[in-house]
């Protein structure tokens, strides 16, 4: 039987207390290719949540695959392949990936310490829950929202518009970085819906790009 000061400590679970300085050092960067902006409130669901243990059962539920997991780990790596099979690749493209994606880490990051989310393999814990998930050094951020996501829709819609002749491999690339940390148990679904409106949010905020 769980009792209120185990439930009072699952509603209160943090991922870590503080940031550590690499993180804290990307919540100051400087963000030239971006407006200002701030990344929409859109709080998680309690930790003690029906939604959130719903959320873990069907965790629960997916299949192991870490090939497909670390296929689509390094996010710039997975959409540079793609164009350089497509014959689109120049340098200048790979460049403006990767600095974008490296300055948005500065809105993904400050919106992962704001609600400072527990991963799924936290909570699963206090439950006894078994996620039997894929460990990757990319998964020591707090869970909401999910970075990957977040990075892999910014990144689908650039080269979207930069090559619409291929835009619904670009954006189903997308879609598949962000799969690929649900099944890694490394993320929440609704991390991921999160990173997504996220990922948008930043595409839609970029001042200047060079392709």
């Amino acid at each position: 039987m769980v009792n209120l000061k185990d439930l009072l400590e699952l509603r209160t679970m943090q991922y870590r207390e503080t940031p550590v300085e690499k993180h804290s050092k990307r919540m100051t960067m400087e963000t030239p290719n971006f407006a200002d902006m701030i990344v929409p409130h859109n709080p998680p669901n309690d930790n003690d949540s029906r939604e959130t243990l719903s959320e873990l059962k069907y965790l629960q539920t997916l299949e192991t695959d870490k090939d497909f997991v670390k296929k689509h780990d390094d996010i710039e790596k997975v959409f540079t392949e793609l164009l350089k099979e497509f014959n689109v690749h120049t340098p200048q493209l790979e460049k403006t990936i990767y600095e974008l994606t490296n300055q948005s880490r500065k809105f993904v990051m400050s919106a992962k310490y704001k609600y400072n989310r527990p991963r799924p393999y936290q909570i699963a814990k206090f439950y006894g829950i078994n996620l039997n998930g894929t460990k990757l050094d990319s998964m020591k951020t707090p869970s909401y929202p999910s970075g990957h996501a977040t990075q892999g829709y910014l990144v689908g819609e650039i080269l979207t518009q930069f090559d619409p002749q291929n835009a619904i491999t670009y954006r189903q690339k997308a879609e598949d970085i962000a799969h690929s940390r649900i099944v890694a148990k490394a993320h929440f679904p609704s991390d991921r819906i999160y990173g997504k409106k996220i990922g948008k949010f930043l595409f839609q905020g970029i001042r200047k790009w060079s392709l």
